[in-house]
């Protein structure tokens, strides 16, 4: 894991440390702004049953892509927002020079998304098999926009106790 879904996942609570989808080149490629043109996120870590360790950012849309502008992470990169099942959403994070990275964005309430890192340990061996590419520092290397889904499908499917929150603020 690295870029947007380590930064998810540590500002989520996420305490895995393997098993996630990634890409060598962005394999969605139909963004739209999605929550807006200047969405400002709270992002809070969820463990314990608690909603911890807060910070924010403000992103703005740039060509086909999110990109933070002002926060209080130094941390954030580019990413874009995709459609998925229902009020799901997949995060594609973009780093220069770092493979692209999966998360699921759950719609909780109007402006309210849990999220979840795509993990290829919630699909079956026969998934795995199909779709994982096997590289040195890579859990699961994915080639194709229908190997995101299928994994996306798997995590979707499964409970998640922890995870991240973010909540969308309303603009100034």
């Amino acid at each position: 894991m690295t870029s947007l879904t380590l930064r998810l996942l540590a500002l989520a609570g996420f305490a895995l440390l393997g098993g996630c989808i990634s890409s060598t080149k962005l394999l969605l490629t139909d963004a739209q702004p999605l929550i807006g043109q200047r969405p400002h996120l709270e992002f809070y870590v969820l463990r314990d049953g608690a909603a911890r360790e807060h910070t924010h950012e403000i992103f703005a849309w740039r060509n086909d892509r999110y990109v933070p502008v002002r926060g209080t992470a130094n941390d954030f990169h580019d990413f874009t927002l995709h459609a998925f099942e229902g009020a799901d959403l997949i995060v594609q994070s973009i780093e220069p020079g770092k493979p692209a990275e999966y998360a699921i964005s759950r719609k909780l309430a109007d402006g309210t998304y849990l999220l979840v890192a795509i993990d290829e340990n919630d699909a079956e061996e026969a998934t795995r098999s199909q779709f994982c590419g096997k590289e040195t520092g890579a859990a699961c290397r994915v080639a194709s926009r229908e190997a995101v889904l299928a994994f996306a499908r798997t995590t979707a499917a499964k409970p998640h106790p922890v995870g991240g929150l973010a909540v969308l603020l309303a603009d100034h």
